[in-house]
């Protein structure tokens, strides 16, 4: 990383202003998007620079060239953009800008824009051989929304590790939950109430997972002695979920401070177009979500857990 004069030096040459776009109508004012902002202001600390949200969905963003003349109106040095959807052309479209863009949490695989992402595949896959290693063989799986790249890679990865374990994936169980708690419980109660139902879910986010639990609580099934909920994410209420809830953490604040840290480079060298590509482990949380299947320990007093911590697994 370049040292802090030389970033103190460039400033004196630029408005200071780093713009992070997102799509306000979606992931603006969740734990995640307030967690990478957090990351990208500690970057930003002490540098000079200051950050701007600006909605990736509003009419200056809408093409080219309205997103280049914003830009220099908002005399904005740099952009970070966070989230983008699978389908979603803009951060392959920032080359014109003639400035440093990083994407947040969506990765390319053909190099055609910079970025910080998590390896949604590597955690997912881990997540999936746990359970498996636990010894459950019938496993549901909520996936996301079907415009995110990360749904896409944490579904792809559940499948192919039911395959390389000689499971069968059976595709009633692989669910549209869209990330929603309220969407995932409803999609639960169907799947849990059926005779023969999964051992284990797993939701591709603890929003869903918090649905799938409170599902399975409204049958009348115990987590984990009927069936064992994990999620994807690990977020504010996550640990202290009623069962406390395994989960792949993301490093978010991490995912922030990166690409903040990546463009102040850029800036301080003069050098835009650097190319920066990073994926980011996560961790496997174990919780009193995830058991074994047909466990059967002494039961808790309802609404309570005794178990008894958690555990934390890097994932490489």
């Amino acid at each position: 990383m370049a040292a802090l004069p030389a970033r103190q030096r460039w400033n004196s040459q630029r408005a200071g202003l780093v713009g992070v776009v997102t799509p306000f109508g979606g992931l603006a004012g969740t734990y995640y998007f307030g967690q990478v902002l957090q990351g990208v202001q500690q970057a930003l600390s002490g540098t000079g620079f200051h950050m701007a949200l600006f909605d990736s969905q509003s009419k200056e963003f809408a093409d080219r060239e309205k997103r280049a003349d914003f830009c220099r109106e908002a005399r904005v040095d740099g952009l970070i953009v966070l989230a983008p959807g699978r389908d979603d052309v803009f951060p392959a479209t920032c080359a014109h800008l003639k400035m440093p863009v990083v994407v947040v949490g969506r990765s390319c695989d053909d190099g055609s824009f910079n970025y910080v992402d998590v390896d949604n595949f590597g955690a997912a896959s881990a997540m999936t051989r746990y359970l498996i290693r636990l010894g459950h063989k019938k496993i549901g799986f909520l996936r996301g929304p079907s415009d995110r790249r990360d749904a896409a890679e944490r579904e792809l990865a559940f499948r192919k590790a039911l395959a390389s374990h000689h499971l069968p994936v059976l595709e009633k169980w692989i669910v549209q939950g869209d990330y929603e708690t309220r969407k995932a419980f409803h999609i639960a109660v169907t799947l849990l109430a059926k005779e023969h139902r999964p051992t284990a879910i797993f939701a591709s986010n603890d929003l869903m997972a918090y649905g799938t639990i409170d599902a399975a609580r409204m049958l009348g099934l115990t987590v984990p002695e009927d069936v064992s909920v994990a999620g994807f994410d690990d977020l504010e209420g996550s640990a202290v979920f009623v069962p406390p809830l395994t989960t792949a953490a993301q490093p978010m604040k991490q995912l922030g401070h990166r690409a903040a840290s990546h463009l102040l480079d850029c800036l301080a060298t003069g050098q835009a177009r650097v190319t920066h590509h990073q994926r980011l482990s996560a961790q496997l949380i174990i919780r009193a979500s995830t058991a074994p299947p047909s466990r059967c320990p002494n039961k808790a007093e309802p609404g309570r857990w005794d178990g008894g911590g958690e555990r934390v697994h890097r994932l490489n």
